[in-house]
């Protein structure tokens, strides 16, 4: 310490020797050199003793992590290798994710790695934690109670899918911030309804396939957030509170009561749920009638009420409200009367069971008629009259008609009947079902043997062609490792002048190559990539490398220093990407016709089809939308940022998984409801948001912020079904105005895009076409245009 002689100011000088990296780090970088009077000075013993009290929590925290490490009795997959390493800082162990400044735990995300043992206690120290995943493991024995002392979690508490048992902490009510609760498939045992009834934040509620018990009473009113709740396959009893599901108004996706004992009749107040797209109450031992309000659950997509004691007809008047209902299934309950020309009359039905009923009527004759229909069992009720004679009739694996005496189908003037099958002929038909899976199997080894036949043929064909130019892939070369004195000479220094674009997970620049090449550099944000994320990185880049086709942007090589740059540099694209092209007021739009915007979608659809079949596995893009569709100088689209889900880590080689990223959101809007909110990956995710694309690309109008007159909001899909449903003037009101002309000569073609694009967007990802199927399309589309 110093006296500079200067208005009696002090200069301090301070070095702290210690065995804390955290500590020394912290104070050769803030207590070098301070400038103070002497009540300044004063303070240094608190600056001091604050950054020793921070340095204790860190050394606790990562006490607390290898405390649970040591209450892993199996980890096969040695998914906890790195934890307790002491050459390496505790937020860089595989699956933490620590603050940026506090350098504080705030997400474990440790799923699907067989872990075997118990949940360490150790982890009620963690006092920042704000998401916590286990899922997809092999945990036993209880939740510790000290998880009630995390107080700040709050995106995620997700421990489902494990062996824990016994009852929920009562201190749970203390996790105020929750707002998504997945306990689902344990052996959680007791009543939780009136604690979980407390959490008034939660937005999403999964219980199912436990040993829960209570009811859905009145306490449930408090959670007016929840727009996802499953609570299936439990011991829940007593009847359902019409006033804790009129709370549930802002229910905007999932409510599944499925599979538990709860009795009385279905409350009037589910019609209140205007956005809810899933209702399922089979499987329990509810009365009465199908309530009329159901009506007013206008986005409905799914009904299913089998399996209940559910008596009288079907209202009729509820099915004009509900025109994207695709699921109906009444079954295995005691209705009566006829079954409803409105219902048949759904555009989106495709599956319908009114099985083991009391139906007395005739089938109407439009089940014949709707093309959406695949599957209609009606049997086992008290039809009468003929069976239609078209439609899905003509397909009798389609459709079911057995235990209906008095059902009668014309066939060469002779009346065949749906009666109850004879002892005999039931012999007769098991006989024949041996005959025809004893058939059917050797046929099955058959076809798997030329198949195999055929693969090995095929990849030898490959190989020796492999040194030849294709049409559409091109050759398959390594990728540049690039140092980073070559990425930052090229982008001025990341100079924020060059920033093509901004995202929370990266920056691109754009560049310029010492050899006048120009570049794109997207910087990847390391606050939202893990030390996990390293290895995906380095595992996605050799994926990169063999990755080559003309409508997906050019991967040229990477830049990579440990704790300090993570870039992938990319072609350049021209003309920037497609959302500027669609929304942009100041774009010159007379280029843009319907045959050019065909020429776009059929371009990106061939990337795509790439992505999901042209490689050894499929790559599922995640996050597909305009801003990430470039237009080179040709105006010929390419695919963008394809490899950052995988570096995430949200979807493995199969193409198949279940999302552990709680860092990629995905784009709101463009989002497939099972990624959304089950973070189930397959290709018919990226299909989904192939979908809105081509809704805003005819209509410039984003997926999201539409409302109608009323007020109330409504999705893209919504508008467009409408429009076509309402046929022609009202389609041309929403599409883009500089489409009038072309709308003028080629409506239809019009029409066939967008209800291409509806398919792709349904919510069961099964009906959805895949990518190759939709390519096709459009290329026959556009010989059209």
């Amino acid at each position: 310490m110093n006296d500079n002689g200067k208005g009696g100011g002090w200069t301090v000088r301070a070095k702290v020797d210690g065995d804390g990296e955290e500590l020394e780090g912290t104070l050769q970088r803030i207590l070098i050199t301070i400038s103070m009077d002497f009540k300044s000075f004063m303070l240094l013993p608190f600056l001091v003793l604050g950054v020793l009290s921070a340095n204790s929590v860190l050394e606790d925290e990562a006490n607390a992590l290898k405390h649970f490490k040591n209450s892993i009795a199996h980890d096969p997959t040695r998914a906890l290798l790195d934890w307790n390493a002491d050459s390496t800082h505790h937020c860089h162990w595989t699956g933490i994710h620590c603050h940026n400044v506090t350098k504080q735990v705030i997400s474990i995300s440790i799923r699907q790695s067989q872990l075997k043992g118990q949940i360490s206690p150790f982890l009620g120290n963690l006092s920042s934690l704000q998401s916590l995943d286990l899922s997809h493991n092999s945990f036993t024995g209880n939740i510790p109670i000290q998880l009630g002392y995390c107080t700040q979690l709050s995106m995620l508490l997700v421990i489902g899918n494990n062996n824990l048992e016994g009852r929920m902490p009562d201190n749970i009510i203390e996790l105020k911030q929750l707002t998504k609760l997945f306990l689902m498939n344990n052996k959680f045992e007791g009543s939780i309804l009136n604690s979980v009834s407390k959490l008034e934040m939660l937005s999403q509620l999964d219980l199912s396939g436990n040993r829960f018990n209570g009811s859905i009473g009145d306490s449930m009113t408090k959670l007016t957030r929840l727009i996802w709740i499953d609570v299936s396959h439990n011991f829940l009893s007593g009847s359902i509170s019409g006033t804790a599901i009129a709370s549930m108004m802002k229910m905007q996706i999932y409510l599944n009561f499925s599979n538990n004992y709860f009795t009385g009749n279905i409350p009037n107040e589910f019609g209140k749920m205007e956005m809810v797209q899933t209702i399922d109450l089979s499987n329990n031992n509810l009365l009465g009638p199908i309530p009329v309000t159901i009506q007013g659950c206008r986005n409905l997509q799914s009904l299913d009420l089998s399996g209940n004691q559910l008596s009288g007809s079907i209202p009729v008047e509820i099915f004009p409200s509900l025109k994207y209902l695709s699921n109906i299934n009444f079954s295995k309950n005691q209705l009566e009367g006829d079954i409803p020309e409105s219902m048949a009359n759904l555009t989106l039905l495709t599956s319908v069971d009114l099985s083991q009923n009391k139906f007395n009527g005739t089938i109407p004759k439009e089940f014949g008629s709707n093309l959406a229909l695949k599957h209609l069992n009606l049997s086992y009720n008290s039809l009468k009259g003929c069976v239609p004679d078209m439609g899905i009739f003509k397909n009798s694996s389609a459709i079911g008609l057995l235990g209906n005496p008095s059902l009668r189908v014309a066939n060469d003037n002779k009346l065949c009947t749906f009666s109850f099958q004879s002892n005999h002929s039931h012999q007769t038909f098991r006989k024949s079902m041996l005959l025809h899976a004893m058939l059917g199997s050797l046929a099955l080894i058959i076809v798997l043997f030329l198949g195999i036949l055929c693969y090995c043929y095929v990849r030898k064909q490959k190989v020796k062609k492999s040194e030849d130019p294709e049409p559409e892939y091109a050759r398959r070369l390594p990728l540049k490792r690039f140092d980073r004195k070559e990425v930052e000479d090229a982008t001025d220094g990341f100079n924020e002048s060059n920033i093509l674009g901004t995202s929370s997970l990266s920056t691109v620049y754009k560049g310029t190559l010492a050899d006048g090449r120009k570049i794109a550099v997207k910087n990847l944000n390391f606050a939202e990539f893990s030390a996990e994320s390293d290895k995906n990185f380095h595992n996605e880049m050799n994926t990169l490398a063999k990755l080559r086709h003309r409508n997906l942007v050019k991967v040229l090589g990477y830049a990579w220093e440990s704790g300090k740059l993570k870039a992938v540099v990319l072609e350049y694209m021209e003309n920037g990407n497609l959302d500027r092209i669609i929304h942009d007021s100041g774009i010159d739009r007379s280029r843009w016709d319907l045959p050019e915007r065909v020429d776009v979608l059929v371009s990106v659809s061939k990337g795509l089809v790439y992505l999901h079949s042209g490689y050894d596995f499929p790559i599922v893009h995640c996050d597909l939308k305009p801003s990430n569709i470039l237009l080179d100088e040709i105006w010929e689209a390419h695919v963008s940022d394809f490899g950052t889900a995988r570096i995430l880590g949200v979807h493995n080689q199969d193409g198949s998984s279940v999302s552990s990223a709680s860092t990629f959101q995905g784009t709101i809007g463009y989002l497939a409801p099972e990624f959304a909110y089950m973070r189930k990956v397959t290709t018919k995710v990226d299909v989904y948001s192939f979908g809105i694309i081509m809704m805003e690309f005819i209509t410039r109008k984003r997926p999201t912020g539409l409302t109608e007159d009323e007020g109330i909001q409504f999705t893209l899909p919504q508008l467009i079904d409408q429009a076509l449903s309402n046929g022609i003037n009202e389609l041309i009101e929403i599409i883009d105005p500089d489409l009038a002309y072309d709308f003028s000569k080629n409506h239809g073609v019009v029409e066939q895009i967008l209800q291409l694009a509806l398919c792709c967007t349904r919510m069961d990802p099964n009906h959805r076409p895949d990518m190759n199927e939709i390519s096709v399309s459009l290329t026959k589309i556009s010989k059209k245009v």
